[in-house]
């Protein structure tokens, strides 16, 4: 279900929005998972990525990027997961080569052109170095319309543990075009000036096409050119190619 949590379907991204045939992909930047929607069940997806690239920056510095996602989904709408992938975040503070991520929320899906989904989120960089923890909690909150429009917002208090206030948003929306076929495109917005970082606008463009359990997503990526500490991770004008597998 979820590839990197995020709601408005990104369940982190992240995206419940359903594509192809009987499931609905989750797809975070390129990152790809399913799920039946019927009945509670067990999901998970392994993806390999050219790169990683979250609300416009870069989280591997121009490397390839392994990515597993597990998550359960009851019936009633409630669900939990976990989600991991390598990194490469170095700083004065320390450096950071795992991102582990445990989410849970609940999607409502009633008989209507409408869903929403509410996600509670932990990041969490286990062997992180240095005295400092970057660990920190978000609250995303996403709607879709007629399974091809979406927003997504997202808070946090507590930035990279730094104690400062972060704000994102983002609409996408996707389109399919053959059987196994979507493009789709998204806008965010991330506010992070409370931790000297400018606002700034990040956008995508791409396509997926899925066979059996593979999906391959070939995506641009590009942004405002954020300052701050931000600047030297900003992922602008990036082609990533990525490969998942469902189980």
């Amino acid at each position: 279900m979820i590839s990197r949590p995020a709601a408005g379907f990104r369940l982190n991204g992240r995206r419940l929005t359903r594509l192809l045939g009987a499931y609905v992909l989750t797809m975070l930047g390129g990152q790809v998972c399913a799920l039946t929607a019927a009945a509670s069940e067990f999901s998970g997806v392994a993806t390999l990525t050219s790169e990683y690239i979250y609300r416009g920056l870069e989280m591997s510095d121009g490397d390839p990027a392994l990515q597993l996602g597990l998550d359960y989904l009851h019936d009633t709408g409630l669900f939990v997961g976990v989600w991991a992938s390598t990194i490469d975040l170095r700083s004065a503070m320390g450096e950071r080569d795992t991102e582990l991520d445990y989410y849970g929320g609940y999607h409502y899906a009633a008989e209507s052109p409408f869903t929403a989904t509410v996600t509670v989120l932990r990041y969490s960089y286990p062997g992180q170095t240095g005295t400092h923890s970057y660990d920190y909690n978000e609250v995303l909150v996403g709607a879709t319309w007629r399974e091809r429009y979406s927003i997504e917002l997202g808070y946090t208090s507590n930035l990279y543990g730094l104690d400062r206030i972060a704000r994102h948003w983002e609409l996408r929306s996707e389109w399919p075009i053959a059987n196994a076929w979507v493009i789709g495109a998204a806008l965010g917005g991330n506010d992070m000036s409370d931790a000297a970082v400018s606002r700034y606008l990040h956008w995508d463009i791409g396509a997926s096409a899925r066979f059996s359990r593979l999906t391959f997503d070939l995506r641009w990526y590009d942004n405002e050119q954020p300052d701050g500490f931000a600047a030297q991770s900003s992922a602008d004008s990036q082609l990533v190619l990525s490969i998942s597998a469902a189980f």
